[in-house]
């Protein structure tokens, strides 16, 4: 559209505009430039197709609308300055001449001298809008709303500007403008669509389920009538279990079950208050529910999914009970697991098979420690205290016998604040940092950095501790070895691990460490296991040739001493005689290889059903029970359990 033709058009708009009656607004003031300089602020009256009249000190006064300069205002402290005035009008002046960059100079000018001059924004806002610039568009018009609601009906423009970006496929602008009518033009006659549309877009597109979940809740109140009602409490159900209101999410998919029985949907819900119950914890129900959906429906893909989540049921998962479902770093003592994530610690009993019950008291105590919330990267646990690892807030300490928490940071000494993993015995506590390695003595408290020589790293990954040595691994294959007996460093390679690769976490388990690896070039990965002095060490690599290189380094390896009594002892092999069971988890499964007998007893692939893209993070085995905390959520399984179900 040309300059020309839409200033004409932009005429009959304030044509029309004069011509509606008072109470369709609130008071009115009309702002009018004379040709001779003087200037008459009063009420609007009313206006015909050639006249307008306005209240001015008492009278009443009638002018032609031809040749005064005249602007509307709600509020007569948003009326601009004659200098403001001046630049605008030369930026009119200058549309009509089809200079609009110079037109453009003009409004900014004018905002310059006086920011709250609506009309002005309003110009700007047609001026981006003509170049294709809509998020200046839209920054324009809301200036617009903010200073004046009254100046001009936007909402025609604001649904072009929606649509067409929708069109795009740029989500955030169309939703950008149609908050904008929500919010300014709440009795506008397509406000219903237009709610609905817009929480649709946050939760389906933009996935923001927070913003999606508040517009469509208050639409589902407010328009009960529309067709969109029906999809809008099915998406606030999947939006509830996203966002960890797992009870309410169920309680809202039954509700549209009820309400809506022949709905297309009705089969989704069902399975998804399925894939609820898992992640809660709740197992049976969740079989329940999946073997319904998988008897009623007539959806081939619905009936798929509800035997994954049959299949699923052979793990524990939970969701529930956490700061965060991003777990980054997890412990077991004698009572609880610890279980890290980047919002914060909580503090799980864990009591027969799989239960969940979390315990507040002590996590709130740390989670609330500090101004803000511990990003947590590991987690070390014993009978007298709990040692927490920060990205960036240092270490936090809780002290079981004393209730007290105290804050290592570098502000009393400790040399970083990004703490990757602790390990700890009854006299030592060791960290892995950015900066090198530390370590404390428990009885006196003093400190011991390591960094900067030829043999420790400064950027330290992970820490195995055993009675007589420390083992320090960074980005590369090699190994810093720490014997404790004379305290010299030393540095340890392995024919079995190529030297390209990268150690990625290590394990003790009774007299053997253990670590998982990866080589990027190689796109293989797999783990190392020896004595503590690093004799009669051997390489198992697992996947090789991944097409996914992303995957390579979600790999841990931990065990624990086979208590079970259920393999022989292979005779004339010393190697081999401690009953070690060995547990694995990669990126898409577990697998748990018995030392004894050289062999993996199998492999069972995680309940992507539930956990879907989700990544391996951290990993811990207590009474033959894997813990494997990912960045949606925690997965648990028994040994025997994985054993009647593994995938071979």
């Amino acid at each position: 559209m040309d300059y020309k033709h839409r200033h004409i058009i932009l005429l009959l708009l304030l044509a029309s505009l004069l011509l509606i009656s008072d109470n369709s607004f609130s008071e009115q003031f009309v702002v009018v430039d004379r040709e001779n300089g003087d200037r008459l602020t009063g009420r609007f009256l009313g206006a015909t197709d050639t006249h307008f009249e306005m209240e001015y000190n008492g009278q009443i006064l009638k002018f032609p609308l031809e040749g005064h300069r005249i602007d509307f205002t709600s509020e007569l402290d948003n009326v601009p300055d004659r200098i403001a005035a001046r630049h605008y009008d030369k930026g009119l002046q200058l549309l009509k001449l089809e200079q609009p960059d110079l037109a453009k100079r003009k409004f900014e000018a004018a905002l310059e001298e006086f920011p709250m001059y609506a009309a002005a924004h309003y110009e700007l806002g047609l001026l981006y809008e003509n170049e294709g610039d809509i998020e200046n568009t839209l920054a324009r018009f809301r200036s617009v709303l903010l200073i004046d609601p009254e100046k001009v009906d936007l909402v025609p423009m604001l649904e072009k500007i929606g649509e067409n970006a929708m069109t795009a496929e740029d989500y955030a602008q169309a939703v950008n403008a149609f908050q904008l009518i929500l919010k300014h033009y709440p009795d506008h006659e397509g406000i219903a669509s237009i709610a609905y549309r817009t929480g649709f877009l946050l939760i389906n597109e933009l996935k923001d389920h927070v913003a999606g979940l508040d517009i469509l809740n208050d639409a589902v109140l407010k328009y009960q009538r529309s067709p969109e009602r029906e999809e809008a409490v099915f998406r606030i159900g999947l939006s509830q279990a996203e966002t960890g209101e797992h009870i309410n999410a169920l309680n809202t998919l039954k509700n549209f079950i009820d309400n809506y029985p022949d709905s297309d949907l009705r089969d989704d819900a069902q399975l998804k208050r399925a894939i609820i119950y898992l992640q809660i914890g709740e197992t049976d129900n969740a079989v329940n529910e999946a073997k319904f959906v998988r008897m009623q429906s007539d959806d081939l893909k619905i009936v798929a999914q509800a035997s994954e989540v049959l299949q699923a049921s052979a793990w524990n998962i939970y969701t529930h009970n956490l700061p965060d479902t991003n777990i980054q770093a997890v412990a077991v003592d004698k009572t609880s697991l610890w279980v890290g994530t980047s919002k914060g610690i909580a503090q799980i009993e864990t009591e027969g098979s799989g239960q969940w019950k979390a315990n507040e008291a002590v996590a709130v105590l740390i989670n609330e420690f500090l101004q803000t919330v511990p990003d947590v990267r590991a987690i070390a646990a014993n009978e007298t205290g709990v040692w927490v690892g920060t990205r960036h807030q240092g270490i936090l300490h809780y002290n079981k016998l004393t209730n007290k928490i105290n804050n290592y940071t570098v502000e009393n000494g400790f040399p970083s604040t990004w703490v990757r993993d602790i390990q700890m015995d009854d006299e030592e506590i060791w960290f892995a940092t950015d900066v090198g390695v530390v370590r404390i003595e428990i009885a006196s408290g003093k400190q011991y950095p390591y960094a900067g020589n030829s043999h420790v790293p400064i950027d330290v990954n992970s820490i195995a501790l055993t009675p007589d040595s420390v083992w320090v691994g960074s980005n590369g294959a090699m190994i810093a070895f720490f014997d404790r007996g004379s305290g010299v460093w030393d540095s340890r390679s392995f024919v079995d691990v190529d030297p390209s690769s990268k150690i990625v976490k290590f394990g003790v388990v009774d007299k053997k460490v253990m670590f998982s690896w990866y080589n990027e070039k190689k796109r293989e990965n797999g783990f190392f296991i020896s004595n503590w002095d690093g004799m009669k060490g051997e390489s198992y690599p697992l996947m090789t040739g991944l097409p996914d290189e992303t995957a390579l380094d979600d790999i841990l390896v931990t065990g624990e001493i086979d208590q079970s009594g259920n393999v022989d002892d292979v005779e004339g092999d010393d190697s081999v005689s401690t009953p070690l069971v060995l547990w694995v988890a990669m990126n898409d499964s577990i697998t748990v290889y018995d030392t004894r007998v050289r062999d993996f007893i199998g492999t069972l692939n995680y309940p992507k059903i539930v956990l879907s893209d989700s990544t391996v993070q951290c990993l811990v085995v207590d009474k033959n029970r894997a813990w494997i905390g990912t960045s949606k959520g925690m997965l648990t399984i028994d040994k025997d359990k994985l054993s009647q179900m593994v995938e071979p």
